[in-house]
């Protein structure tokens, strides 16, 4: 039973709040190693919902400070301690970023750190340095570069090939989506697990000449095998969007289709 006197914790519901909670902890584990802690994002811009995570940005002093391994590896073992140390019901976003590198940035006009600083919002500035910048982004002081076009046109490429990437990795999954589905039918089936390029002739021959599966659902096997054999022969680099979406809806009648499968199989037994 709470004593009366006692404090009742409450929980931080306001995203602001949670940000100035989540700074003054990181101020106070870090003192002079932390300049300034921004809040970034959606509740910086007041376009957030229900839904938004919290994105702040950590400027750390390396300027005055050397940041040897040891001093890193605390950092960063400490840092997510302060992250998990806390359950704020909200997603935290934090990114550190160097002092030298910020002023760097700064100075050629990188577009993402003037987006930071202005649409930022400085929850603790102990280096005095971001609202006064701030100001003078606003009052047209501070500009991009022909550099940091160059730079940012650069980075341009590496974003491409991490989004086909991401894509190649989509049909990876969709592909062993379907093979994992087909060897679990075949093994309920009572046929030994085969490699993927003997499913689809299993599949045929326990399956679609026994009229238990459509010869569609093999068809389908087929094609995805031979996409993924070309994707990792370097024969397809790139895959639509529009094609991903058909594939995962394929991947999951197929998968279902094995499922019902199974299940009809083992009542049989």
């Amino acid at each position: 039973m709470r004593k009366k006197g006692d404090k009742k914790e409450t929980r931080l519901v306001s995203e602001r709040d949670i940000s100035l909670d989540f700074a003054s902890r990181a101020q106070a584990k870090f003192d002079r190693l932390l300049k300034a802690s921004i809040l970034f994002g959606s509740q910086a811009k007041n376009t957030q919902t229900t839904k938004s995570d919290i994105d702040i940005v950590l400027i750390i002093d390396d300027a005055s400070v050397e940041w040897d391994l040891e001093l890193i590896a605390w950092y960063r073992e400490e840092l997510g301690k302060l992250i998990a140390g806390k359950d704020y019901g909200k997603e935290l976003h934090i990114n550190t970023i160097k002092l030298t590198t910020w002023w760097q940035d700064l100075i050629h006009g990188d577009p993402v750190v003037l987006n930071i600083l202005r649409y930022g919002e400085a929850l603790i500035d102990l280096g005095g340095f971001f609202t006064p910048l701030k100001f003078l982004l606003e009052k047209g002081k501070i500009r991009s570069t022909p550099e940091a076009a160059f730079v940012a046109l650069q980075r341009a490429p590496t974003h491409l090939v991490r989004s086909k990437i991401a894509e190649m990795g989509a049909i990876e999954g969709i592909y062993w989506t379907m093979v994992d589905s087909a060897q679990a039918a075949l093994i309920v089936a009572g046929k030994m697990p085969p490699s993927p390029e003997q499913i689809g002739e299993m599949l045929k021959e326990a399956f679609v000449d026994t009229g238990m599966v459509s010869t569609g659902y093999v068809r389908a096997f087929n094609d995805l095998f031979a996409m993924h054999k070309n994707i990792s022969h370097g024969k397809v680099s790139e895959v639509k969007g529009s094609e991903i979406d058909r594939w995962q809806e394929i991947a999951e009648k197929f998968m279902s289709e094995m499922t019902g499968l199974i299940n009809k199989m083992i009542e049989k037994k």
